[in-house]
């Protein structure tokens, strides 16, 4: 499944599978914020935008809007 967004007359395509990656990256940079005691607004920073491209994937998977979607990662 792909998200598509317009932007400035431009076609902007995310595949799910680079959100799904993207957001084990976070999930990863955060746990490692924690080991290495990094300071709580990095750790938060980290969790929010995890939260947020969980929503983004639900909302995906829910059949919501591709544009909608997109524009929630950004």
């Amino acid at each position: 499944m792909a998200w598509t967004a317009y932007s400035d007359g431009e076609v902007v395509v995310t595949m799910k599978s680079d959100v799904m990656a993207l957001a084990r990256l976070i999930r990863y940079s955060e746990e490692e914020a924690l080991r290495l005691h990094a300071p709580g607004v990095v750790v938060e920073c980290l969790r929010m935008a995890g939260i947020e491209l969980a929503n983004t994937i639900e909302q995906g998977n829910s059949g919501g809007s591709a544009e909608a979607a997109t524009a929630r990662m950004n």
